[in-house]
């Protein structure tokens, strides 16, 4: 019995919901829109989902923040 795998799925939650309301990247969002939608494909690591995250939003022309 793993005691602690259900506090892993509750901290995923609390992570995903921070992202949303800040409007940040979740890469656990991401990565089960990539297994739904693109099964065959292998996932971008979290780093490099972040990397990539962070690579659109301050090299796109268009930087959103709020300051």
């Amino acid at each position: 019995m793993n005691l602690h795998f259900p506090v892993h799925v509750e901290w995923n939650k609390m992570i995903s919901a921070f992202h949303t309301i800040v409007g940040g990247p979740n890469y656990i969002a991401y990565l089960e829109h990539f297994q739904t939608h693109h099964p065959d494909e292998v996932p971008l690591t979290e780093k490099e989902f972040y990397d990539q995250r962070l690579k659109d939003r301050y090299e796109g022309g268009k930087i959103n923040r709020c300051c």
